[in-house]
């Protein structure tokens, strides 16, 4: 028997939004949590499986790049599907990763099911939002919206600290079942909470483009993963780079062919918008390359524990929150070039002072320094939106949402893997002992500095209605 959102409101009463909010948020935090604290179990993963950075990066970056593949298939599910059959059927698929993950003997079994897992991720998180923009239609959507995303910025905070926890307890294999408990918790409510009507019409799905992108996305991947253990000059670097562009750039001429292809390339006519995806790309890789840096900073340099580096990004997490609702605050008075500079200012500023920490530096300075790169974020990620979704149509709004979530996220995977690159020859160059991991790293966050205060000139192109 279908049933849609009025439907399930006139049987469950006045308190269906809210019971539905919660049901979307757990489900939402608990892919964050996969997504983030993979990262401070990367070292026990590393000396168990015998593996490098460059290898163990993919535990990251993969999940990054099938999410980021899985965003665009998101719509098509849900109007192919329903609600309920789309997030049952993907949590089904990510727990029987996450089981299988248990009991993998190899670091390649581990990758191939975290980008299992990050594909079930891209298209499960933004029906979230669908759902909440349609169930708060008559009104309480920007308090709901708030909610939600509170909880989904807290949890990269939470997934560390948590994780750090479970990993110094119980081993690296503590992460993949930690999500869990929350994925069939969701799993349950999802029967009698989600809708399950589908579309009338369903959107035709371009398989070719998709499989043009994925292809694209992870021969680039492997291409850069490859160069730091062989070189560019050979073969299995040279080789994925090859195939790579060739794909990404069939993709393009794909698309520009397709009336309704998978991602609106047309967004991009747009300078305004062109800026924000240039700042988009830089605010992924700051967000999810800290999140990656940090943590494995604190473990191979500073000798933490994995709890005690979760734990210090654990007031990170409050401090975003803070500072989120004080940027979507901000941005109904100042203009988005203002606030996006503001923000890839303080992040920079940010890098630079982890940068300049030398080993042996105090908790409190890591987190001090830590916090104020995440005042920077909560500066950027509700301007972001305003300055890139105000000058499109009102029709083009919900793809131009979708479009700048597949930039950032793309931004999140490159990002990683880049700052990977650039650690792993830094560490070569300045000589391969203690001190050179050390200075590596500090190099790597003057890096990441550098970059988002280049970023400031792209944000300058940004123009709201109130710039």
């Amino acid at each position: 028997m279908g049933q849609d959102l009025e439907a399930l409101r006139a049987r469950l009463g006045a308190s269906y939004p809210n019971w539905l909010l919660a049901l979307l948020m757990t489900g939402s935090m608990a892919m964050v949590l996969a997504s983030t604290s993979i990262n401070v179990a990367l070292p026990a993963i590393m000396a168990d499986f015998a593996i490098g950075r460059p290898l163990a990066q993919w535990l990251s970056t993969g999940f990054l790049a099938a999410m980021t593949a899985g965003l665009l298939l998101s719509a098509w599910a849900l109007a192919r599907f329903g609600a309920r059959l789309t997030v049952q059927a993907g949590l089904l698929l990510f727990i029987a990763a996450s089981l299988l993950a248990l009991v993998a003997t190899g670091a390649w079994e581990l990758i191939a099911l975290r980008i299992v897992q990050g594909l079930c991720a891209g298209v499960i998180q933004p029906l979230a939002m669908v759902l909440i923009f349609r169930t708060f239609a008559e009104g309480g959507r920007g308090m709901a919206l708030g909610i939600y995303g509170l909880g989904v910025m807290v949890a990269p905070s939470l997934g560390p600290t948590v994780g750090g926890y479970l990993v110094d307890h119980f081993g690296w294999a503590a992460v993949f079942w930690m999500p869990l408990p929350m994925c069939l918790l969701v799993l349950l409510g999802a029967h009698w909470l989600l809708p399950n009507r589908r579309a009338d019409t369903t959107p035709p799905l371009d398989l070719w483009a998709f499989l043009l992108l994925s292809i694209a996305l992870f021969a680039l991947l492997g291409a850069l993963a490859e160069a730091q253990r062989f070189g560019w000059l050979v073969p299995r670097s040279g080789v994925p780079m090859l195939i790579g562009l060739l794909a990404g750039a069939a993709f393009f001429l794909r698309s520009r062919r397709q009336p309704k292809p998978l991602l609106p390339l047309g967004l991009w006519r747009h300078a305004a918008f062109r800026s924000a995806s240039w700042v988009a790309l830089v605010l992924g890789m700051g967000l999810y390359g800290s999140t990656y840096l940090i943590p494995l900073y604190l473990q191979m340099v500073e000798g933490y524990s994995a709890g005690r580096a979760g734990l210090l990004l654990l007031p990170t997490g409050v401090v975003l929150g803070i500072a989120s609702f004080i940027g979507g605050w901000l941005s109904d008075k100042l203009s988005a070039a203002l606030l996006l500079g503001a923000g890839l200012a303080v992040f920079a500023l940010s890098s630079a002072g982890l940068g300049t920490l030398e080993q042996g530096a105090s908790f409190l300075a890591l987190c001090t320094w830590a916090c104020v790169g995440r005042i920077g974020l909560g500066l950027l990620l509700p301007a972001l939106n305003t300055g890139a979704l105000d000058v499109l149509k009102a029709e083009e709004l919900a793809l131009g949402a979708g479009a700048i979530t597949f930039v950032r996220q793309l931004g999140g995977a490159f990002g990683v893997n880049l700052l990977t690159f650039f650690l792993e020859w830094r560490h070569a160059a300045e000589g391969g002992d203690t001190l050179a991991e050390a200075q590596a790293f500090q190099q790597t966050f003057w890096l990441m500095a550098a970059l988002f205060a280049l970023a400031v000139l792209a944000a300058r192109g940004v123009r709201s209605t109130k710039s």
